[in-house]
């Protein structure tokens, strides 16, 4: 079943105990934003996300309202505009994960591949600006236009975390709904190629749950994200409907 990204909370609320909660079932929860897909997500996971210590309200900012490559028009007309800040998001996004990780905290664990996303789209983009320099073929304005489009999901997840200050959300939005507009007017995007964040919810066991905390923890270094990786349908176990 999908759910709305922002009506999660009220799902959790609402939401009966799922068929089969005696024999010891679950809800399983799943985030889709754009390519990335986290998976076996239970409701800890997602309750982990509203605790205060669990998030940083500069992420917001440090990722997408300081960072004009993803949304000023007309200025990064350059490889040599470009690439710098490319990388400097990039390097940001990896440390970031980094930090996480060293920190031990097991319960922040669904940032890590929306972080690597964001990483692995800016090193797509300073490759394609690469290729393209070498073949004197640069079209930055369709470079951008598709890193900006794979980031949207991701930025609207982070705009919409219920832990936000007011005022960064308030800000980002604006800058959000500015480079929307930029998009489909100078990149070369169209309104249906933005994909809005959203929850997959369906039905599991804890067995199917417990160890991705650990895989996610003990990952390597690489931090690559698995992009996309498959929905519960579409996955070997299998969950019954309900």
């Amino acid at each position: 079943m999908r759910v709305d990204l922002n009506e999660i909370w009220e799902f959790m609320e609402m939401a009966p105990e799922p068929k089969g909660a005696e024999q010891g079932n679950v809800w399983v929860y799943e985030l889709v934003a754009g390519g990335i897909v986290i998976d076996r997500l239970g409701s800890e996971d997602i309750q982990n996300l509203k605790k205060e210590e669990n998030y940083d309200t500069e992420l917001l900012p440090s990722i997408f309202t300081f960072r004009e490559i993803l949304w000023q028009p007309n200025v990064y007309t350059q490889p040599t505009l470009c690439v710098p800040q490319l990388s400097i998001l990039r390097v940001f996004c990896e440390e970031y994960i980094a930090e996480l990780k060293n920190s031990k905290n097991g319960q922040v664990w669904p940032y890590f591949d929306l972080l690597s996303g964001m990483a692995l789209y800016c090193q797509e983009a300073i490759d394609r600006i690469s290729n393209a320099e070498n073949s004197d073929d640069i079209r930055i304005p369709s470079i951008l236009g598709e890193l900006r489009k794979k980031a949207f999901p991701i930025i609207k997840f982070f705009i919409f975390h219920p832990m936000n200050r007011k005022d960064y959300q308030t800000d980002a939005l604006n800058r959000l709904n500015y480079a929307v507009k930029i998009m489909l007017t100078q990149y070369n995007n169209n309104y249906y190629d933005l994909e809005d964040p959203y929850w997959n919810v369906s039905i599991g066991t804890e067995e199917d749950l417990k160890a991705k905390e650990s895989d996610a923890l003990e990952s390597e270094s690489d931090d690559t994200p698995s992009t996309p990786a498959p929905s519960l349908a579409d996955t070997d176990e299998k969950f019954e409907e309900f």
